[in-house]
């Protein structure tokens, strides 16, 4: 950050009369009305002006030095000018003296070098025949031996360097194979403090819901497991692709019991819901809020990976019909949240706020590289290793097996041929991304749902055009709209809107 003292001698902090400045290169423009948006692709750095601060950029169209600025012909004062170009110069609009303040080779590198996310897939089978599902399940499908599931958590908590290790069981349904969960989870807690590891551990796992017995949110209460359930919406959206194996029935009504059930024994399990119609948007977003009383939940759209490619149809303009639905079901949020004085934690628009707002990137998917092999592992049924959960299915993701003889779970992450392929897949190595002035903030999309989509990883997400529209209109929504940010945001960021015209 560049901080020198000012010429007269006040001490106050402010730019030479020698700066030169000069617009950086690079920097993307994108008018609207009398206002203009502007984009620094490589620090993921935005802002939009008004008058009259987009006349006086006007007049920057040369490089000129700080003295040569104060004496521009303009209704900016000189202390103006500098605030204005101070803060051009930290979103990396404007270099001084040949320097940017954000330097990307500083702020993009990697967040975790050791996976500390777990998910281990018990079993491939299913009560249900979702019309989306990713594994492919079916009820006489295999499980994983317990010999081999202890095996990996064993292995995970000797050999992966991290204070703290979540672990998820997942299907397939993992209700299926309910006393396994609760011996590992008791296996990891003993091998933890055996042998003095001094980990924090935590449990969870995703689960259709119908096996969710008060049995089983007892004991799941006092094993301290975090539970979440598959909920896609109303009856009518719910029903329409979550229907029990081997038949058309519905499983809404079962579903929605258990979970009321677990709610009266006090047990408050996380709800995710799956869209794969735009318009269910907002009827999932109503029945969350208003039907079920929650204010955190997750809505994901529906990919082509699994039974999906073949039981649902993907048309090709259906990604910018997804962004218009999001973007509606933001603004009716953001009403609700103004009405009643509350937060609502919507995942991927906290995510999304959060890669406008903040240079941390907190959420392994809206990463570059992504999470795979550095942030979670996944291990299939017969003890094979693969990059990321989703890519348990897919054989070219397979990096090892649990079982092979001398292997180490840390050393296989560092050095691992799947995992440098996974890992050279950047923004700056997808030929579209590369180009794109959004690159920073969607960071290319899902690894496994581009190879699922495409047949090779180097290509833009699926959902491309998705958050092209999404990401820029959110840029227009924080301008107008400031508060949305404490409101559908994560914690800690904040916004800081310029002065309004007639404040100058």
């Amino acid at each position: 950050m560049l901080r020198v003292e000012n010429p007269d001698g006040t001490g106050q902090p402010g730019l030479p009369e020698s700066a030169l400045l000069t617009r950086a290169s690079g920097v993307r423009m994108r008018r609207r009305g009398s206002r203009m948006l502007f984009i620094e692709p490589e620090s993921a750095s935005w802002i939009i002006l008004e008058e009259p601060y987009l006349s006086f950029w006007q007049k920057l169209a040369r490089a000129m030095t700080w003295s040569e600025a104060r004496q521009l012909e303009h209704p900016l004062s000189a202390s103006q000018r500098e605030n204005f170009l101070i803060r051009m110069y930290e979103s990396n609009m404007v270099q001084v003296n040949g320097r940017s303040c954000l330097e990307p080779a500083e702020l993009w590198k990697p967040v975790q070098h050791y996976p500390a996310y777990l998910c281990l897939h018990l079993t491939e089978a299913c009560n249900f025949g979702c019309l989306y599902c990713m594994a492919d399940s079916f009820p006489n499908k295999g499980k994983m031996p317990l010999e081999t599931a202890r095996l990996i958590i064993e292995k995970v908590l000797h050999e992966i360097p991290s204070d703290g290790i979540t672990i998820d069981f997942h299907g397939g349904e993992p209700l299926l194979v309910w006393d396994d969960i609760q011996d590992l989870v008791k296996w990891a807690r003993h091998v933890n403090q055996r042998d003095g590891l001094g980990r924090n551990l935590w449990f969870m796992f995703q689960t259709n819901g119908a096996l969710l017995t008060p049995e089983k949110v007892e004991v799941l209460k006092e094993l301290d497991v975090i539970v979440g359930v598959s909920l896609d919406g109303p009856r009518e959206v719910h029903d329409r692709n979550r229907v029990f194996a081997g038949s058309s029935q519905g499983t809404f009504e079962t579903v929605l019991h258990n979970v009321r059930k677990a709610e009266e024994m006090g047990f408050q399990v996380g709800l995710l819901g799956v869209v794969h119609e735009p318009q269910d948007y907002l009827k999932a977003f109503r029945f969350m809020v208003h039907e079920m009383n929650r204010r955190s939940f997750r809505l994901n759209y529906s990919s082509y990976i699994g039974r999906s490619h073949y039981r649902l149809r993907f048309p090709v303009d259906r990604t910018e019909e997804f962004a218009h639905a999001w973007l509606e079901m933001i603004d009716e949020a953001l009403a609700w949240c103004r009405e009643h004085g509350e937060t609502l934690n919507i995942s991927d628009v906290n995510n999304q706020i959060n890669n406008l707002l903040s240079k941390n990137r907190p959420f392994m998917c809206y990463r570059s590289p992504c999470g795979a092999g550095n942030s979670v592992l996944g291990f299939g049924i017969d003890g094979g290793i693969h990059a990321c959960e989703e890519m348990a299915s897919l054989d070219m993701f397979r990096m090892a097996n649990i079982h092979d003889e001398g292997l180490n779970l840390a050393r296989m992450v560092e050095s691992n041929p799947i995992q440098r392929l996974v890992q050279s897949r950047t923004v700056d190595t997808i030929p579209k991304c590369s180009q794109c002035q959004l690159k920073r903030f969607c960071y290319g999309g899902c690894t496994s749902k581009t190879m699922a989509r495409f047949g090779t990883v180097m290509r833009e997400s699926p959902m491309c055009g998705f958050y092209q529209v999404v990401f820029e209109e959110l840029m227009w929504k924080i301008h107008e709209n400031p508060d949305m940010v404490g409101l559908l945001g994560l914690p800690g960021l904040e916004y800081r809107p310029w002065p309004a015209p007639s404040a100058v």
